[in-house]
């Protein structure tokens, strides 16, 4: 059965491939989730946990809630690097997160 699906699937893709190339994919169809996270800046200083949740990539609402007691005990973020003390944070969330984060 498997060796007949890739047979057929093998034989299809050249007759598919040029309507493949052509048929435009939009955004919202590869990621819905995505895009309005992608488009949303958010200020770390003022955002709540569920606009955190929300915005940032990776990052829940527990997190969320440990970047604003983190933020509570300094008072303010001056630096986005400081998101890196949070546990689950490390460089390549924050360099996923970094296009949206706004001080």
């Amino acid at each position: 059965m498997l060796r007949k699906t890739f047979l057929s699937a093998a034989l299809m893709l050249p007759m598919l491939s040029p309507m493949l190339a052509t048929t435009p994919v939009s955004a919202a169809v590869l990621a819905p989730w995505q895009t309005a996270a992608q488009q949303t800046q958010i200020n770390i200083n003022t955002a709540d946990a569920e606009q955190l949740a929300y915005a940032l990539t990776g990052v829940g609402i527990k997190r969320a809630k440990d970047i604003i007691k983190l933020r509570d005990e300094l008072g303010q973020f001056s630096d986005v690097n400081q998101l890196m003390q949070v546990k689950g944070i490390g460089p390549r969330m924050l360099e996923l997160n970094k296009d949206r984060i706004v001080l």
